[in-house]
């Protein structure tokens, strides 16, 4: 039971003070790529030690690892285990119970979600399939003045851009936006973007999954923002966003385009664009998005295991 209050003790302080925390390290010069991460180690983080703290409630014996944390907080195990038998399988059943309710919700939704994307997008499909025509590569062109660009998830994903992005954009601003909605799908972005929406239905009380869609929304139109400016330059990529983000256009429903968050990606892509990191920095942040509130919560514990020790030396 003491292993189960760590985790889920560490999985409610990712819930609530991951959001704050992500907006300010958000708003440093870091790599939109590794905030990024950070979102979607402290989304994971959540979701395991939440499902993993009612496992070890229903585990048949000592769960593994829980001898090392009860060593650490020795008095508060001791309470533990003078509760009744019966409180804890109360606990357990309720702890079940919830985790068998919150997974067929999230089946539920994230079915519905997934049939409406995909009518969506194959109705999408059959438009631009139409109305489009290819010149030989992934971008679907549309005869529209107007310069946009959007991209389609799916197998194959592609790339949706007017003529007047030809017309109004130079050559090497027009490189740039396509490397944008390329890098879209390369990373998988709609697949992240669209998790995070299930996620924030399922559990909408919860600040972390309401937060992340809006948040990883914008982080993957700044990662991708990144991967265009690598590929052309910053300024290439602020001339066209600049130029793009002025079309009136709609951008059509469950795409990504270049069109969101302006003035942010302006200011980040005129400060940030040119930092690299390795791929392990990438993993380190997922990683410590998680480690960090569990170390916390475990040294919160420790230190009320402490306080009652020194109570019950006394009385």
């Amino acid at each position: 039971m003491t292993l189960a209050l760590v985790l889920l003790l560490g999985a409610a302080l990712i819930a609530v003070a991951a959001p704050p925390m992500l907006r300010r390290v958000a708003a440093t010069s870091l790599p939109p790529g590794m905030v990024l991460a950070a979102w979607l180690g402290s989304l994971a983080g959540a979701l395991f030690f939440g499902v993993s703290a009612v496992i070890i409630l229903i585990w048949p014996d000592h769960a593994p690892a829980e001898s090392a944390v009860e060593a650490l907080v020795r008095c508060l195990s001791a309470v533990s285990h003078a509760i009744q038998p019966w409180i804890t399988e109360v606990l357990a059943g309720a702890g079940a119970l919830a985790l068998s309710a919150l997974v067929a919700r999230a089946v539920i939704l994230g079915r519905r979600h997934a049939r409406a994307q995909a009518r969506l997008l194959d109705y999408h499909r059959e438009v631009i399939s139409i109305v489009a025509h290819s010149r030989g590569d992934d971008v679907m062109w549309l005869a529209h003045p107007m310069p946009m660009a959007y991209s389609v998830a799916g197998r194959p994903g592609f790339v949706v851009a007017t003529d007047g992005l030809s017309q109004c954009l130079s050559s090497g601003e027009r490189d740039a936006v396509l490397a944008h909605e390329r890098a879209h799908l390369r990373g998988s972005h709609h697949r992240l973007v669209s998790a995070c929406d299930i996620l924030a239905a399922v559990f909408p009380a919860v600040p972390l999954f309401a937060a992340a869609p809006s948040a990883v929304k914008t982080l993957v139109e700044l990662t991708a923002d990144q991967h265009a400016a690598r590929a052309t330059s910053a300024a290439t990529v602020c001339a066209a966003l600049t130029a793009v983000s002025a079309s009136p256009l709609p951008q059509p429903a469950g795409t990504l385009g270049l069109s969101n968050e302006t003035s942010l990606r302006l200011v980040k892509l005129r400060t940030s664009w040119r930092m690299r990191c390795p791929r392990l920095s990438y993993a380190a942040a997922a990683a410590l998005s998680m480690a960090v509130p569990a170390a916390a919560a475990l040294a919160g514990l420790a230190t009320a295991s402490a306080g009652l020790c020194l109570v019950l030396a006394v009385l």
